[in-house]
C-alpha cells in the first residue's frame, strides 16, 4: 500500500530589502516538510536577493508592490495550499499541520493567530484585538499569514494590484463567500514598525487607516494619510 503524502503547501514571502530578516525565516521553513517556499523580491538593494539566491528557494522578481508579488508568487507556485507570510514572521511546524487539516474539514481560507516578538502588555492587547477581528469579522491581515486554497484564491480573483491594503481587499472578497477559520496556533511578527514610527503614532494611524478603507475612501488619500509627517512610506506592511 502507498503512502499518503501531505499536500504540498507553498509559502510565498514578498520582500523589498530584507536582509536583516530573511535568511532566519528561510533557514527555519527549510526545517518543516512538504513546504515550497517562494521569495518574490521587488527590487531589493540591501543583500536580500543574494541570501536568497544562495539558499536555493524558488526566487521570482517582479516589480515593487506587496499585491503585485503575492500574485506573481502565486504563478510560480505548485502548491494546493497557499500561504503567504510576511518576511519578519517566525512560523512553526505546528501551525503547517493545522493548515492541512483546516483545508481537509472544508474551509478554504484563514489566519493564523497573531503574537509579537515583544512580550509587553501593549503588544499582547493588540495581539488579542486582531486575533477577535479575524474571529469575528473575518478580517485576516497579512502579518496573520493568511492561507487558501489555489482553487479558493482564483475564485475571489486573488489579491488587487496594490503596494497597500491588499490584505484588507483580500479579506473582504473572501470572507463574502465564507467565513476564515482561525487557527489555534499563533504566528509571530515583529515589532519593528511600531519602535520606527512610535507605538501609539503608528496604532492610530492604523485603525484610521481601516476606517478609511471600511468608508470607501480612495486608496491614494488612505496611503496619503498613513505616510504623512513620518517614516511610513518606507515600510510596505499596513496590516
Amino acid at each position: 500500500m502507498s503512502e499518503i503524502r501531505p499536500t504540498k503547501i507553498s509559502v510565498i514571502i514578498p520582500t523589498l530589502n530584507e536582509a536583516e530578516t530573511i535568511g532566519r525565516l528561510i533557514k527555519s521553513l527549510k526545517g518543516i516538510p512538504e513546504l515550497e517556499i517562494i521569495i518574490i523580491d521587488g527590487g531589493s538593494r540591501d543583500g536580500t536577493t543574494e541570501q536568497i539566491r544562495r539558499s536555493g528557494v524558488v526566487a521570482v522578481q517582479s516589480k515593487p508592490g506587496r499585491g503585485v508579488q503575492l500574485n506573481a508568487g502565486v504563478q510560480a507556485a505548485s502548491g494546493d495550499i497557499l500561504l503567504f507570510l510576511h518576511a519578519d514572521s517566525q512560523l512553526q511546524e505546528m501551525t503547517v499541520a493545522q493548515i492541512r487539516e483546516s483545508v481537509s474539514k472544508g474551509t478554504p481560507w484563514g489566519c493564523c493567530r497573531l503574537k509579537f516578538d515583544e512580550d509587553t502588555l501593549f503588544f499582547r492587547i493588540l495581539a488579542q484585538a486582531s486575533d477577535w477581528r479575524a474571529r469575528y469579522l473575518s478580517m485576516c491581515y497579512g502579518d496573520q499569514g493568511i492561507y487558501c486554497t489555489r482553487s479558493f484564491f482564483d475564485s475571489v480573483g486573488g489579491f488587487p494590484d496594490w503596494n497597500f491594503l491588499e490584505d484588507l481587499e483580500f479579506s473582504h472578497r473572501a470572507r463574502q463567500r465564507v467565513k476564515a477559520c482561525v487557527l489555534k496556533d499563533r504566528i509571530i511578527t515583529s515589532t519593528r514598525r511600531f519602535r520606527t514610527n512610535g507605538l501609539w503614532r503608528t496604532f492610530w494611524k492604523m485603525q484610521g487607516v481601516k476606517v478609511l478603507f471600511t468608508l470607501g475612501f480612495p486608496l491614494p488619500y488612505i496611503r496619503r494619510f498613513y505616510q504623512a509627517g513620518g517614516r511610513e512610506k518606507e515600510c510596505q506592511r499596513v496590516s
